[in-house]
């Protein structure tokens, strides 16, 4: 049963990796304009940061919610970053094809984008609550290596799905490198939009 704890974190984070957000289209961004292996950088540097949201919501979910919550300058500073880089990337059509070598660019861009992204911190609170009044279990410390490893994986194998789509659409490459980053800055713009409203209204 120590499994269990595995395919936990592996499905719960496929689950939210799913839908389309920044650290996505990403990777299909640098698939087209770069390659593959550039793209898996990113995989893993969103793996890591998604690890850290998934560690930081079983440890101090509540705490790390309510900090959030009762600090609206971290929620403003959030919104602006996601604002700015998206309209940066929307009026900035087209991106230099020049590859970046610096070593840890792609690894950090992965973990930044992953981490700066406040709606997955609450999705895991909430996971790891439902899991808590719903199963048995206890952390030690192979449970916890093997939800670490679930919630990586599950991150990086959902993002491979991406890349192999940004692959396919190299194939029909006619333009489509200019259209990626307006694509990547109308998200980034529209989740600072969703994050201003929650600050609205919530």
């Amino acid at each position: 049963m120590i499994f269990t704890v595995f395919f936990i974190g592996f499905i719960a984070t496929i689950a939210g990796a799913i839908p389309p957000g920044a650290s996505n289209l990403a990777v299909i961004k640098t698939t087209v304009q770069e390659n593959i292996h550039e793209s898996l950088k990113i995989g893993y540097g969103a793996g890591i940061g998604e690890v850290f949201l998934a560690l930081s919501a079983l440890s101090f979910g509540m705490i790390v919610q309510d900090f959030i919550a009762m600090n609206r300058w971290i929620q403003i500073l959030v919104l602006l970053v996601l604002g700015v880089a998206g309209i940066y990337l929307i009026k900035n059509k087209k991106s230099s094809q020049k590859t970046s070598r610096s070593l840890g660019s792609k690894y950090i861009t992965g973990f930044l984008l992953s981490v700066l992204n406040p709606p997955v911190l609450v999705y895991w609170v909430l996971v790891f609550s439902f899991l808590q009044s719903s199963l048995t279990f206890e952390l030690d410390f192979t449970s916890l290596s093997l939800l670490v490893l679930g919630v990586f994986m599950g991150k990086v194998i959902t993002l491979y799905g991406y890349i192999k789509l940004g692959t396919h659409l190299l194939k029909k490459k006619s333009g489509l490198a200019s259209r990626i980053n307006p694509l990547i800055g109308t998200v980034l713009v529209g989740l600072s939009l969703l994050q201003g409203l929650k600050l609205l209204f919530f």
